[in-house]
């Protein structure tokens, strides 16, 4: 009989949690949507604490359960899977109770673009690219994969949101130095900051200081239509998560027609949608295809992988 599966989304904007049961079965439903995780703190305490609050909701599973994880900010997804593993078997979680709990069967753990390359495009040979607060780009070949970006904001993301929001800071800031041309920026943000002088202790002191830029990106694209300076930072950003589609493509070894995916609201503005259109034209074709899910679909598609990625997935 199938078990019951655990899917996590876990991303730094928000986390995700489904449970998915075999046919037939019930079960009480829970508030879905947590806040993100906090990449500068260690991840397995944070994604067992949601596990656990989801096992205490299961109730009796005699077979147990699956759990499966994608998560941004891993580095080590070996390492990972081992210690939510140990977190799990002990519970040493605060306020975790052994209980009514069932048991971890086989737990699964990868890095979220892997999940979000199997929500998009599945098992299938291509390239998703995934623009929210962070950017990251996975290719997939017939024998190989190859991951582009997703280095964090302060070695990479380029196209990302948070990088659009903090292009749109410098923009400003150089307006009010006197170095860089007028924007329409300047005002939009001094509603948030009248004195943009002391923006910067604000910003930098703020503890969700990354979501706090990426939320940015929205001001910069939707006054890309009347102000040429926000309009460069959109297509400069499409512009890069192109050249990451392109590269992937290349590195895997994809001939031919070659399915791209995208993922993220970066994606969904127009202007940065055209300059990444264009930049997709040095390939030699191209098929943009809708993503069929979302990462957390394929967080609960983790059992199932196969081909290229395989090697990408930890067990525990």
């Amino acid at each position: 009989m199938p078990l019951p599966v655990i899917a996590v989304d876990a991303g730094q904007t928000g986390v995700r949690i489904r449970v998915d049961v075999p046919a037939g079965a019930t079960l009480a439903a829970e508030p879905s949507e947590y806040p993100g995780v906090r990449t500068s703190e260690p991840l397995a305490p944070q994604l067992t604490r949601y596990v656990v609050r989801q096992l205490g909701h299961l109730g009796a599973q005699p077979q147990g359960v699956i759990v499966a994880i994608g998560s941004t900010g891993v580095a080590d997804v070996p390492g990972l899977a081992r210690e939510i593993r140990e977190l799990l078997d002990t519970l040493d979680v605060p306020g975790a109770r052994l209980s009514d709990r069932p048991h971890v069967a086989q737990l699964y753990v990868a890095h979220d673009s892997v999940t979000s390359y199997l929500g998009a495009l599945g098992n299938r040979n291509g390239v998703v690219v995934a623009a929210g607060t962070g950017s990251i780009t996975l290719g997939v070949g017939p024998d190989s994969t190859a991951r582009v970006d997703g280095w964090g904001y302060f070695l990479g993301d380029d196209g990302s949101g948070f990088a659009i929001g903090k292009n749109g800071w410098r923009a400003v800031m150089r307006h009010v130095d006197g170095r860089g041309p007028a924007t329409a920026l300047t005002e939009d943000f001094r509603g948030d900051y009248p004195d943009l002088t002391s923006a910067y202790v604000g910003i930098q002191n703020d503890p969700d200081r990354v979501r706090l830029m990426a939320s940015y990106a929205r001001r910069v694209t939707a006054l890309a239509g009347v102000d040429e300076v926000a309009a460069g930072i959109a297509r400069d950003a499409g512009a890069e998560l192109a050249h990451s589609v392109v590269t992937a493509a290349h590195r895997v070894g994809l001939s031919g027609e070659v399915l791209v995916a995208e993922l993220g609201k970066v994606l969904t503005d127009p202007t940065v949608a055209a300059a990444f259109r264009e930049g997709l034209q040095v390939l030699d074709s191209i098929r943009v295809v809708e993503a069929a899910g979302s990462g957390l679909d394929g967080a609960a598609a983790l059992p199932t992988v196969t081909g290229a990625l395989q090697h990408l997935v930890a067990t525990a």
